[in-house]
């Protein structure tokens, strides 16, 4: 089982919303308390899985889904059972993040036919059905390993088991910084967005317009109405904004990286604050690149000729930070690996960094260039090639703090087992006789 464990959080919340997959004569292949998972659910796991060469087209691969997908399911059972909860507000803001990236600014139609759906309500129920399961999997993991520890022994013991001639080949890695600048509106679409803006405020405050048929009407965001949040939940302008007012006042218009808005504060208990919004979003292709490229191939120049560091310059100038960012700004401009540290593999660099830097050499700083952000909005960046590290076989002092990594997981993964033999008998677990030879969770 220890494969399909791994497997289950390679592969759980992977399912792409947009992917529309191949058809498949539908139906339910396991059944788990109150939960069911349909072939269609296994069917595009594998299609994606198998397009993006993570695996081949086998039997034993659907096999490995459709256990990864029952364990989830029995995962959130025992969290219902034992009354383990997320958090509401951060799968609300999660759920906000998630749709703001994917509306865009656009029309509910030209979403449709983006997504390939005929019913955008339900497409936001499945989206927060699945960050709400996605969530609950992550917290009972968490809670079933919390006190899992590894000492340096352990890891000693768990290097020492792999025969020398089966040691992983770490690829290379490369460490790599950025600046980046978010280039500004163009003077016309910010003016336009802020009148139209302007003329439902004046709507609202003078015509005396309630302010949640206007919302309803007007925002971008059709989430408006924001519920209960904490400090520090939101963007630092929009929450100033917040604990500027007073319940029932209508804000004037507060600019964020999300648009413009004119806030509505319901209710506030100390640092817990209740707030609707009107959001109206621009057009984000309308920027001005020009003055940001000439910033940034300026400062490359200096940095080139040390006038000044590249990591002193990211924290004075970089606008990657806060909320949506990978939050270069505050490390001096190193771009982070999936697993938190500098150093990044090029089977996981970003491509167009990555055909960069085959270009460069070690220390060199690029020249400004566009590219895309996480929310798909265009920005300039320079970037430095800071280290190469080549490909070698696993050598447990110098790769330590990854053999610790891989044997923890292990050491993880083995509690997991442990606890799912006992929880597999406290909840109604049926798997269709087709799947038999799968053994799911040792059930024959």
């Amino acid at each position: 089982m220890k494969k399909i464990v791994v497997l289950l959080f390679l592969c759980f919340g992977t399912i792409n919303m947009y992917a529309q997959g191949r058809e498949v004569a539908d139906k339910i292949v396991a059944k788990i308390d109150n939960q069911i998972v349909l072939l269609s659910d296994v069917e595009q796991i594998a299609t994606q899985m198998i397009q993006e060469k993570k695996a081949p087209n086998t039997s034993e691969l659907r096999c490995q889904i459709l256990q990864s997908l029952v364990v989830s399911k029995v995962l959130i059972a025992k969290a219902e059972i034992d009354s383990v909860m997320i958090d509401e507000v951060e799968l609300e803001d999660d759920f906000k993040q998630r749709w703001v990236s994917i509306s865009q600014n656009k029309t509910d139609e030209e979403l449709k036919e983006l997504l390939g759906i005929d019913n955008l309500e339900m497409f936001k129920s499945d989206l927060r059905t699945q960050l709400r399961d996605q969530m609950t999997v992550n917290k009972m993991r968490e809670h079933i390993t919390r006190n899992v520890k590894i000492t340096p022994s352990e890891v000693r013991k768990f290097f020492n088991r792999i025969p020398k001639d089966s040691l992983p080949v770490f690829p290379t890695e490369m460490e790599v910084s950025q600046i980046v600048k978010n280039p500004p509106l163009l003077k016309e679409e910010r003016e336009r967005v802020k009148n139209r803006l302007e003329q439902v405020y004046k709507r609202i405050v003078d015509d005396k317009q309630n302010f949640e048929e206007m919302a309803g009407m007007y925002s971008d965001d059709k989430n408006w109405d924001l519920g209960w949040h904490k400090r520090g939940n939101m963007v630092p302008e929009f929450e100033a904004m917040v604990f500027k007012l007073k319940p029932g006042e209508v804000s004037k218009i507060v600019e964020t990286q999300f648009g413009y808005h004119i806030i509505k504060l319901i209710d506030r208990r100390g640092d817990e604050f209740y707030a609707k919004h009107i959001l109206m979003m621009p057009d984000w292709e309308q920027v001005d690149l020009k003055e940001a490229e000439r910033f940034l191939d300026s400062l490359a120049i200096k940095i080139r000729h040390d006038s000044t560091s590249f990591e002193k310059a990211a924290l004075l100038y970089s606008d990657d930070k806060g909320s949506g960012s990978m939050n270069t700004a505050s490390n001096g401009g190193r771009i982070p690996a999936e697993d938190g540290n500098y150093s990044i593999s090029i089977r996981e660099m970003d491509s167009f960094i990555l055909d960069m830097l085959d270009n460069m050499k070690v220390n060199d700083v690029s020249n400004a260039h566009t590219f895309r952000t996480f929310d798909n909005k265009k920005a300039i960046r320079i970037i430095q090639y800071k280290a190469k590290h080549p490909a070698h076989v696993a050598d447990f002092n110098k790769d330590y703090p990854k053999i610790q990594q891989v044997a923890l997981s292990e050491k993880k993964n083995q509690a997991l087992i442990e606890w799912l033999s006992k929880a597999k008998n406290q909840v109604f677990i049926n798997i269709d006789p087709e799947y038999a030879p799968c053994n799911i969770l040792g059930m024959k």
